[in-house]
C-alpha cells in the first residue's frame, strides 16, 4: 500500500483516440423511457380496473403500487447485497 500526502491530486489522462462529444445530446433514450413508463402505466391501469381487490379505486391503486414498490425494493436490496 502506498501512502500519499493529503494534497496529492491525481491527474486523469484521456486517450487520444477516444471520441467524447459532450455537446451532442440525444433525446432518444429519454423518449424511450417516457414511452415505456407510459405504456406500463396504461397497462397497470387496465389491470387495476379488471382486478378489483378493494371497492375503492384509490385503495386498489395504493395496494398495487405498494406491491410493486415492495418487489422493486426487494430486487434492489438483494442485487446490492450480492
Amino acid at each position: 500500500m502506498r501512502v500519499q500526502n493529503v494534497s496529492f491530486t491525481q491527474s486523469f489522462v484521456c486517450a487520444k483516440n477516444s471520441k467524447v462529444n459532450s455537446n451532442k445530446l440525444s433525446i432518444q433514450p429519454a423518449a424511450q423511457t417516457a414511452l415505456g413508463w407510459f405504456a406500463f402505466g396504461v397497462g397497470l391501469d387496465f389491470v387495476g380496473r379488471k382486478c378489483s381487490i378493494f371497492k375503492s379505486p384509490a385503495k386498489n391503486s395504493l395496494f398495487i403500487n405498494s406491491v410493486l414498490a415492495f418487489m422493486a425494493g426487494s430486487y434492489t436490496f438483494f442485487k446490492a447485497r450480492k
